[in-house]
């Protein structure tokens, strides 16, 4: 019998092409990348929300992401990226600050999700980051770089084929851009 395959469902905010052209060329990020395993440009992205974690059946799950998208996004947020972080397994781009607007946006997507019936635990939302690449590195350095940023306007919804490198994507969602008042 053929193994199941190991798939799993995330929330992900992609980098726009321009992040990636400059971090392809950023002097600051370099230094780090040699001897990584490199994630492809086309697959990094920030994870807001691991919706595996919830018994629910994957259709379901799908399903009530469809439903929350089109019905009550999150806004679109801004995300500073200002550390360049290598560990023995991984090297990432972290931000020193909190990053409130993607902290705001996991809380309300997780939110409603559980609202409307996904049991899904805290460690269902990770600390949002980019993963550059895997491989041994000196562990523990965080070297401080110029900020990466960009207006996250955009959320995906992918299966991951894990051991595949393969992300199928199952929405793509414009978000709304929040309205300031005037003063």
């Amino acid at each position: 019998m053929p193994a199941v395959p190991d798939t799993r469902l995330y929330l992900f905010a992609m980098l726009p092409d321009d992040v990636g052209g400059h971090l392809a060329v950023s002097n600051d990020i370099e230094p780090a990348l040699p001897g990584l395993r490199l994630v492809s440009a086309a697959r990094r992205h920030i994870t807001l929300a691991n919706l595996s974690m919830s018994d629910a059946p994957e259709d379901y799950c799908i399903q009530l992401a469809h439903w929350v998208m089109a019905t009550v996004p999150p806004f679109a947020f801004r995300v500073v990226f200002d550390q360049c972080v290598a560990s023995a397994r991984s090297t990432l781009l972290k931000a020193s600050r909190p990053l409130v607007g993607a902290l705001e946006a996991q809380a309300h997507m997780l939110g409603m999700l559980r609202h409307y019936g996904l049991d899904l635990p805290g460690k269902a939302a990770p600390v949002p980051h980019v993963t550059l690449g895997y491989g041994h590195r000196d562990t523990g350095r965080v070297q401080p770089i110029d900020g990466i940023s960009w207006l996250v306007d955009e959320l995906v919804l992918v299966r991951s084929w894990h051991g595949r490198t393969w992300h199928e994507e199952l929405g793509r969602w414009r978000l709304p851009v929040r309205r300031r008042e005037a003063a």
